[in-house]
């Protein structure tokens, strides 16, 4: 391993460590008169509990004292580069400990990975117009250019009680959730003495801000995100800024897929009211290779698999937004380059149970554009495994046939229009035992035709019908005693509802849906779902369950969410992970032997780590690191 990366990684480990302790602590305060007037404002105003006030004072003049002496007496604010996918919620009032004043956490990426950063800005005054710029990033004569540096600032809005950990609802109070990712902050309104949310819709004859906190008592369930004007900004647009509010703000970075190696430098430049207070300086380090497509950790022949529940397809569209073909196909377009962008490979259709002409129509639709996007086999519910048809005692002959010549033609345009037919249909969801096994002789007619079988499954469904569904879903904790039962018949496990999707906690979804189920032997999540059908836009229309949104659907497009970049975070953890395996296994074959050694202490390292307790950007590094040694040792180190 070369002593530039081993550097690099010490500089990396570095600004993470410092993110553990309270920031500067040995730095001398320096005095500043924009921090000294809003010291005296809270001070005079001590009884208001209504005027704005950060938690840590001594912290910013900590802070303060660390920026470049240009900016110590004048800066109107500090800026904080944090850990992007952090399990700390960051509020308005709210100083980062974990922070690092004046510069971004440095960065590591792979050829076209999308590499998340993030950023605290603490005003000292206010601030009427605070604009953000990315520059290019620049390493000898590549360079990325600033079009692939996105910027968004976060929302903070009411939720239930219960949103940061869990997609159980709390109806009985409501609290303040960092979660949208957001071009025009204004988007949303929140009324913080009701605790109430204002989803803005752009209409022809002017905006009007609409209420999407009503409880399920009173929402009328009329607002139709497919057919009402809300779209974001397609920019970062300037944001307001109140003395003793802060703001979060997040970058992601799209490495380009030929970016040649090396260290990328560029900044985050703010500007207040039009003048430039600082520059916060932005580095990536470009690895030199790609990250493959996601394989097992038991078996690289077989793929770990990643969808989520979704209703993309022209079909639902179409039904939500009134026959509008040309808009559910733009719909579905860009929610499938989404799905896609935040590593969804294989997709989830919505399913059909006949293959009436508009069916078939929208059906071939949905393969193109599937295709289109980059969706990889196997593809899963393209044609339903469910429904009376299956029961024997209701089984109509004539019926039950035309549905098994429906099937074989979905596998048949799946072949013509994808290459291939690789397809799961999907049976009854979560069906007890007497509906589970009134399907086997149709999944076994559906299995004689090429299909395979795909169930949302628990413990029973393996004595009972293991021997016909080929991927079983599971929900709760994943284990290793209950994938092993499944992969030594040659049928794969998956896992939904540990957790559902709606937590906003983006560490949390990091961790729930990648390492652990990678190493627990599973074939990936299958988890519900992309966003909630109903009332998407209102977490208080239920006092069950929150809504299980990783997005916000718009009649256009979705909005992003921390969770949800949380969630592509996990499924780049497991193709670091393959990647190593690969190279491990090609260098078992070695005739080295320190080359087979050097294999298997980095096989040991990553069994031996415990994926739920390590931090999982250290465990990032560490994969990268065993990598870059085993690349080198095969000869790959300059491809």
């Amino acid at each position: 391993m070369s002593f530039a990366w081993r550097n690099w990684t010490a500089t990396m480990m570095l600004g993470l460590s410092l993110t553990a302790q309270p920031l500067m602590a040995q730095t001398k305060s320096t005095m500043n008169p924009h921090l000294d007037a809003y010291a005296r404002q809270i001070g005079q105003n001590s009884s208001n509990q209504t005027t704005p006030r950060f938690d840590n004072i001594d912290l910013l003049r900590k802070a303060i004292g660390s920026l470049p002496a240009d900016q110590q007496a004048s800066a109107p604010l500090v800026a904080f580069g944090v850990p992007a996918l952090s399990s700390i919620k960051r509020m308005p009032h709210t100083l980062p400990t974990d922070g690092v004043a004046g510069r971004m956490i440095p960065a590591v990426a792979a050829r076209g990975e999308y590499s998340p950063l993030s950023f605290v800005v603490a005003p000292l005054t206010n601030i009427d117009k605070l604009e953000v710029r990315a520059s290019a990033l620049v390493s000898g004569q590549n360079r990325i250019d600033a079009s692939r540096v996105d910027l968004k600032v976060i929302k903070v809005w009411y939720q239930t009680a219960t949103s940061w950990h869990s997609y159980f609802a709390d109806p009985t109070s409501r609290v303040l959730i960092p979660e949208l990712l957001l071009n025009d902050e204004n988007l949303i309104r929140v009324d913080h003495q009701t605790q109430d949310n204002f989803l803005r819709v752009d209409y022809p004859e002017g905006s009007k801000y609409v209420w999407i906190s009503a409880p399920i008592s009173v929402d009328d369930g009329k607002f139709n995100h497919a057919v009402e004007p809300v779209a974001d900004s397609d920019k970062l647009l300037p944001v307001k800024l109140v003395a003793g509010e802060s703001k979060q703000f997040w970058v992601t970075i799209h490495v380009p897929n030929d970016a040649a190696q090396g260290l990328y430098e560029g900044s985050i430049e703010l500007l207040a009211d039009g003048k430039t207070v600082t520059r916060l300086p932005l580095s990536i380090r470009v690895l030199p290779f790609e990250l493959p497509l996601p394989r097992t950790y038991y078996d690289l022949d077989k793929p770990f698999m990643s969808l989520v529940y979704n209703h993309t397809d022209v079909s639902y569209h179409l039904d939500k937004n009134g026959g509008n073909l040309e808009q559910a196909i733009a719909k579905s377009r860009a929610e499938l380059k989404n799905l896609r962008e935040h590593n969804i490979f294989n997709h989830m259709m919505s399913g059909r149970r006949e293959l009436t002409p508009n069916n078939e129509k929208s059906l071939v639709l949905d393969f193109q554009l599937i295709r289109e996007a980059g969706f990889v086999e196997p593809i899963f519910n393209a044609f339903s495994a469910s429904g009376s048809v299956f029961y024997p005692k209701e089984r109509n002959p004539l019926r039950y046939q035309r549905y098994l010549d429906d099937a074989r033609r979905v596998l048949e345009l799946s072949q013509k229009i994808l290459g291939h037919s690789n397809l799961y249909f999907f049976g009854f969801d979560e069906p007890g035992m007497t509906v589970l096994l009134a399907q086997q002789d149709g999944w076994r007619d559906l299995q004689k035709l090429g299909a395979k079988i795909y169930s949302t499954s628990k413990e029973s469904h393996y004595y009972a019908v293991g021997f016909s569904e080929n991927i079983a879903n599971y929900h709760g904790d994943p284990t290793r005693d209950k994938s092993t039962k499944w992969t030594m018949l040659g049928h794969q496990l998956m896992n939904y509802a540990a957790p559902h999707t709606g937590p906003e906690n983006p560490e949390f979804n990091r961790r729930f849906h990648g390492l652990q189920l990678y190493k627990a032997m599973y074939s990936g999540p299958g988890n519900y779902k992309y966003y909630d059908q109903h009332k998407p836009w209102n977490d208080f229309a239920s006092t069950q369950y929150r809504g299980f949104n990783l997005v916000y659907p718009t009649k256009t497009g979705v909005i992003d969410t921390m969770a949800w970049e949380g969630f592509r975070a996990a499924l780049d953890d497991v193709r670091y992970a393959t990647l190593l395996k690969m190279l491990a296994e090609e260098a078992f074959k070695s005739d080295n032997v320190d080359t087979v050694m050097a294999a298997k202490k980095a096989m040991i390292w990553f069994e031996e780590t415990n994926e739920m307790t390590s931090d999982l950007d250290t465990f990032r590094l560490e994969m990268v690191n065993y990598i870059l040694d085993l690349r080198e040792r095969l000869g790959k180190a300059g491809a």
